[in-house]
C-alpha cells in the first residue's frame, strides 16, 4: 500500500512540474509582438495647401435700395439690382448688405482654388466660375426672385455659344471640400452678349448664392479611360494634390486617391472619363507642412495609362502661381 501510495505521489509530481512548464512556455499578451497596421492618414497638409494657395475673396458693401456694380479681378461684372435679397425666412431686407465674390476663369486659378470644373465625374468645358455671398448682420441672405443679381463673365474673342448654368454650393475656401457642379432645375442657359469696347461676356443670372459657373459638357465620341498617377518620395495622398489638364482648352480634372483611410501614393481618375488619345498635363503639387513642391508631366493619354511622376522640385507659391500660367 505504501509502495502504490509512493507511485501516486510521484506521479502527481510529473503532472505538476508538466502543467508548470507549460505555463512558462504560454505567451501573456502584454508579450506578443504587434503585428504592423499600415499609417493613419492624416491630410492636414493637403488641406493647408488648399488654403494657402487659394486666391483671396473681394468684399464690399451695397445698399440694397440701390442699382450696384462690381468688377472682379479678373474682369466679371457683377451687377445688383435693388431689392436683390431676402433672409432664409424670405423677408425683404433693407439698409447696407456685404458682399464676398470671387471670379475663377483660368486653369491656374481653378487649381489655386480646388474649384474644379466637373459634374458627376464628367468632364466640361469651363467659361469662369464665380463665388457670390450676401449677408447681413453675420446671416446670410438669399437671393430675391423679383429681382436679379446677373454675371457677365469675360469670353475672349470667340466665345462658346453651347455655354449653359452650374451651380455647386460651398464656401469662398474650398480646403476643406470639392465642388460639384449640377444644372438649375430650371435652366436659363447663358447668353452671349458684347460691351461697348467690342469684348464678348457669358451674361447669365445668378439664381442662388455660393459658386456659379458657364460651362458645357464635354463631348467626345471615342473612348474614354481610366488614368492612374504614382507618386514618389514622400509626394502622397495626405499632402498632395493631382490635376490632369487637357492641353489647348479650359478641361480639368483633380486625379484622387481612392484609399481615403490610408497614406496611398496611388491616385485614379474618375473611371472611363478621360479621352483617348487627348494630350494632357499632369500636375502635382506638394507641401509637408513648410515646403512647398512642384511637378508635371506631358502624356499622350492611351487606355488604362499609368503615370508614374518623378520627384517633385522644391519651390514656393510664387513660382507655382507662375507656372501654371503657361499650362497649354
Amino acid at each position: 500500500m505504501k509502495k502504490l501510495t509512493k507511485t501516486v505521489a510521484l506521479v502527481l509530481v510529473g503532472i505538476t512540474l508538466t502543467l508548470t512548464s507549460c505555463k512558462k512556455d504560454t505567451v501573456t499578451p502584454e508579450e506578443q509582438t504587434p503585428s504592423p497596421t499600415a499609417p493613419t492618414l492624416n491630410t492636414a497638409n493637403l488641406k493647408a495647401l488648399f488654403t494657402n494657395l487659394k486666391t483671396p475673396s473681394e468684399t464690399y458693401v451695397v445698399n440694397s435700395s440701390n442699382y450696384n456694380t462690381h468688377t472682379c479681378a479678373n474682369g466679371t461684372k457683377i451687377i445688383i439690382s435693388p431689392n436683390s435679397f431676402l433672409t432664409q425666412a424670405g423677408l425683404a431686407v433693407a439698409g447696407n448688405i456685404n458682399i464676398e465674390v470671387k471670379d475663377v476663369l483660368s486653369k491656374k486659378d481653378m487649381i489655386l482654388n480646388n474649384a474644379i470644373p466637373v459634374s458627376n465625374g464628367q468632364l466640361l468645358v469651363s467659361g469662369g466660375e464665380v463665388y457670390f455671398n450676401a449677408t447681413q448682420g453675420g446671416q446670410a441672405l438669399k437671393i430675391n426672385p423679383a429681382s436679379s443679381v446677373v454675371f457677365q463673365v469675360p469670353a475672349g474673342a470667340s466665345p462658346s455659344f453651347q455655354m449653359q448654368e452650374f451651380y455647386a454650393k460651398g464656401p469662398s475656401d474650398l480646403s476643406q471640400t470639392n465642388l460639384n457642379w449640377n444644372t438649375p432645375a430650371v435652366a436659363t442657359g447663358s447668353m452671349v452678349g458684347q460691351d461697348s469696347t467690342g469684348g464678348f461676356y457669358y451674361n447669365f443670372t445668378c439664381d442662388s448664392v455660393q459658386w456659379a459657373n458657364c460651362d458645357y459638357f464635354y463631348n467626345f465620341a471615342g473612348i474614354k479611360t481610366t488614368c492612374t498617377v504614382n507618386t514618389t518620395g514622400f509626394s502622397d495622398n495626405s499632402n498632395t494634390a493631382i490635376y490632369i489638364s487637357m492641353n489647348g482648352t479650359n478641361v480639368l480634372a483633380r486625379i484622387n486617391s481612392n484609399d481615403y483611410s490610408n497614406i496611398s501614393q496611388t491616385f485614379v481618375s474618375y473611371l472611363n472619363s478621360l479621352p483617348v488619345g487627348s494630350a494632357y498635363t499632369i500636375v502635382a503639387i506638394t507641401y509637408d507642412g513648410t515646403n512647398y513642391f512642384y511637378g508635371t508631366q506631358s502624356i499622350t493619354l492611351t487606355a488604362n495609362m499609368i503615370v508614374n511622376m518623378p520627384i517633385l522640385t522644391q519651390t514656393s507659391i510664387a513660382q507655382i502661381q507662375t507656372n501654371l500660367n503657361t499650362l497649354p
